[in-house]
């Protein structure tokens, strides 16, 4: 609950957009962000899921490489996280 909707945009962030696509980047901004997107899409663990989640990553790194910081793509990966969260629980009552 809280742990993904508070925490894990932060600590995603900073390891997919923040270490590994900014060692990437030499490659251009295609590739890092691809292989990142598909890295980022498998370990959410939902093969049902993984384009969807591909695109979210490809969003997020775009932010992230456009506007020069995590900060953006954090706090778009935290309403992500947040409204998924919420349409979880308003579907389970």
């Amino acid at each position: 609950g809280v742990a993904a909707v508070c925490l894990a945009p932060i600590s995603e962030e900073l390891f997919y957009r923040g270490f590994l696509f900014g060692g990437l980047l030499r490659l251009g901004f295609w590739p890092s962000g691809a292989i990142t997107a598909m890295l980022f899409s498998l370990t959410h663990f939902d093969p049902g899921s993984i384009l969807p989640f591909f695109g979210i990553g490809m969003v997020l790194a775009w932010l992230a490489w456009r506007r020069g910081s995590l900060w953006d793509s954090i706090v778009l990966h935290f309403m992500f996280n947040g409204t998924s969260f919420a349409l979880l629980l308003l579907t389970e009552v």
